[in-house]
């Protein structure tokens, strides 16, 4: 006798596909005598567990004899049931099976997910000596022993499973990468508007923010989006013969092409600035935390692709302070090329603080921030049309990934 054991709460089977599997003699006739017992309790003798508890069998003969065994708790454990797929179980076993096997156990790495109900799968166990990777949607599990024997059959012989996953965890974990354009406001508008030497050019101004980000449920489609980040600004200047310096009183954004004196033609002209961020976002999430999620196990390499469905939006603030800024000028002199970076804080202010913006449909999720604190001290500005220090206000927009 084989006896196919699986560890309650781990493995459930389709109502249909058991209908299935009894009406189909052809499938059956390969198995010989096979007996599945599925939800086996130690005491499985007595129909009783460990606790007293007793349980439910339910005896489904098949046309050769063969018998399918049920062990459960209620009722209600069997609605579960339809989750999985037996006819790949019973291939499975059939694969595997030889005169000398007398018991099987499926542990937690296989899958046995039905690919045509879009269902849960229970996760991956991490031993001791797995590593987990998450970065955005993407979650890597590896094994380093498995992987020392891993070739491309293994990869060949992969198995690949898409569901959506119902349940909402109180709180998840995961590293994303915001990556977007910045500029500065002006009362109101970009400096460009003006034709000031201050103007940065929108495109090439790449603003990056890597984060370590937790997703926390609140209530119904409320949820709380917060974590630590590092992010980088930078401002590239629209005139490319606009140098940015320190000044004694304030910074300057010096244009040589009011310098008769030297012949200097700029390439490039940028101020960066480094933060380390905390971040609040609340969140709207009409789907209510439901996921698309891919599958794919190989070898000791597992890998899930987590797509976010629906609708969502919030509004939440943010807090930085700034760890290092620099400016960077490359131009040429005389027909030479040259480069000139300076490392110095521009009297940029240490603090940022500000509102952050986002809204996600499926796998897109757009970020808007800004920053409510001006970028430089008072009083310490570049000089404006009207020989006043300039309010800048910093502002960013673009993708998360």
């Amino acid at each position: 006798m084989v006896v196919l054991k699986v560890k309650r709460n781990e493995t459930h089977y389709n109502k249909r596909t058991m209908e299935a599997l009894y009406n189909t003699q052809n499938c059956m006739k390969s198995i010989l005598t096979i007996l599945i017992l599925i939800l086996v309790v130690p005491a499985l003798a007595s129909n009783t567990d460990l606790n007293g508890t007793e349980k439910d069998t339910v005896i489904i003969e098949l046309n050769n004899k063969s018998k399918i065994v049920i062990v459960t708790k209620d009722r209600s454990d069997l609605a579960s049931i339809q989750n999985y797929d037996i006819n790949q179980m019973i291939r499975d076993l059939n694969a595997q099976l030889s005169d000398s096997v007398e018991y099987m156990e499926i542990n937690d790495g296989k899958a046995y997910v039905n690919d045509e109900e879009q269902v849960e799968m229970k996760d991956w166990k991490i031993n001791d000596d797995e590593v987990r990777i998450k970065l955005g949607g993407v979650e890597v599990d590896v094994d380093p022993d498995d992987v020392d024997d891993w070739d491309d059959d293994d990869w060949n012989d992969r198995r690949k499973v898409t569901y959506e996953a119902e349940r909402i965890d109180r709180t998840t974990h995961h590293f994303n990468i915001d990556i977007g354009l910045n500029n500065w406001i002006e009362d109101g508008n970009f400096p460009d508007v003006n034709n000031a030497d201050y103007s940065v050019k929108p495109w090439g101004s790449w603003y990056v923010g890597l984060n370590s980000m937790n997703r926390t449920w609140v209530g119904g489609p409320v949820f709380l989006e917060w974590g630590l980040g590092i992010s980088w600004y930078n401002w590239k200047m629209q005139d490319t013969d606009v140098q940015i310096l320190e000044g004694a009183e304030a910074i300057e954004f010096y244009n040589w092409n009011d310098d008769p004196t030297r012949n200097i033609s700029g390439r490039k002209s940028k101020l960066t600035a480094t933060y380390i961020n905390a971040t609040l976002v609340p969140m709207f999430d009409f789907s209510r935390g439901r996921r698309k999620v891919t599958s794919i196990e190989s070898g000791g390499v597992k890998i899930k692709r987590y797509s976010r469905k629906g609708f969502r939006f919030g509004v939440g603030g943010y807090a930085g302070y700034r760890i290092g800024s620099h400016s960077k000028f490359k131009f040429k002199e005389d027909g030479d090329r040259e480069r000139d970076k300076e490392r110095d804080n521009f009297f940029l202010e240490n603090f940022r603080y500000g509102i952050r913006a986002q809204v996600g449909w499926k796998g897109v999720e757009l970020f808007a921030s800004y920053d409510l604190n001006e970028v430089f001290s008072a009083g310490r500005g570049p000089i404006d049309a009207n020989g006043n220090n300039a309010s800048l206000n910093a502002v960013t927009f673009g993708i998360t990934l």
